[in-house]
C-alpha cells in the first residue's frame, strides 16, 4: 500500500489495518542495510513486525498516548533489552537446604466506604498552584514590578503569546519565568498550541526533558532556541 492509499485508507476510517509479515519487511531492509548480515536484519524485521502486530490492535487512543510518550516508550524498551537473560529451559537449580516458609499479614480490617472515603482524604495534601508553577503575578504585579502596562498584557493573552493560569473562578495568575526583560518568551504560543491547553503547556515546559539534553523546554526558549522547543513540544503532543 502507498502513503497515498494509507492516508487515504485511515480518512475513511473504514479500512481494516493489516501488519506487514517479517517476510514483506526483509526485501525493504536490505536492500537499505547492504552490509549488514542478513542474520542481524531477520532479528530486527521480527521486532519490527511483532511491534506493527501490536499497534495495529490497539485503539487509536492508546496509540496517540503511545506517540505522545515515545521518550518513555524507547527507554522502557532499552531496560527491557538490558535485562539479563533467563536461564535456559531444562536447567535446575540445586537447593542447599529448606525453602523459607513464611506468611503476609493478610488484608486487614475490612473498612466500610465512609470509613475509606474519610482515610483517603485525610491522606490527600492540597497543593497550591505556585508549588508547581513557580513564582506567579497578576495584571497589577506585572506592571509595578515589571512595567508590562495591563492593556499589553491582555494584547499579548488575546494572542496567545503569554500564558495566563485560572486561579479561582475567572481570575488569571502569570508564571512570572515566562518574561525576560518585561516581554513573554518567544515560542510559548506554539507550545501552548501543540499542547492544547496553557496549563499542560506550563508544566511541559518546566520539566527536564531528554529530547533536549535534560535541559528544560523553558530554559532552551530563553536561550534562543525557539525552533527546536516547538519541534519537539510538536512531537511529545501530537496526537494527544
Amino acid at each position: 500500500m502507498t502513503a497515498a492509499n494509507a492516508r487515504r485508507s485511515t480518512s475513511r476510517g473504514s479500512a481494516k489495518m493489516a501488519s506487514p509479515a517479517a517476510a514483506d519487511l526483509i526485501g525493504m531492509f536490505v536492500e537499505r542495510n547492504p552490509k549488514s548480515s542478513r542474520g542481524e536484519l531477520s532479528e530486527v524485521v521480527k521486532l519490527v513486525a511483532e511491534f506493527s502486530a501490536t499497534a495495529i490492535k490497539l485503539s487509536p487512543s492508546a496509540r496517540k498516548r503511545l506517540i505522545a510518550r515515545k521518550a518513555q516508550f524507547k527507554k522502557f524498551i532499552a531496560e527491557i533489552a538490558a535485562e539479563p537473560e533467563a536461564a535456559p529451559q531444562g536447567l535446575k537449580l540445586i537447593a542447599k537446604g529448606p525453602a523459607e516458609v513464611s506468611q503476609g499479614a493478610g488484608l486487614g480490617q475490612v473498612l466500610s466506604a465512609q470509613e475509606g472515603k474519610a482515610r483517603i482524604a485525610s491522606y490527600a495534601t492540597p497543593t497550591k498552584v505556585e508549588d508547581w508553577a513557580g513564582p506567579l503575578a497578576g495584571p497589577t504585579e506585572l506592571e509595578r514590578d515589571f512595567g508590562v502596562a495591563r492593556s499589553t498584557l491582555h494584547n499579548w493573552q488575546k494572542q496567545g503569546l503569554v500564558i495566563g493560569l485560572l486561579v479561582g473562578v475567572r481570575k488569571h495568575a502569570f508564571p512570572t519565568e515566562q518574561f525576560v526583560d518585561g516581554r513573554p518568551v518567544s515560542g510559548l504560543g506554539s507550545v501552548v498550541e501543540a499542547a492544547g491547553e496553557p496549563r499542560i503547556a506550563w508544566l511541559w515546559l518546566r520539566e527536564p526533558n531528554p529530547e533536549l539534553g535534560g535541559a528544560t523546554p523553558l530554559a532552551r526558549l530563553k536561550a534562543g532556541a525557539t525552533d527546536r522547543v516547538v519541534e519537539v513540544a510538536r512531537s511529545n503532543f501530537a496526537g494527544a
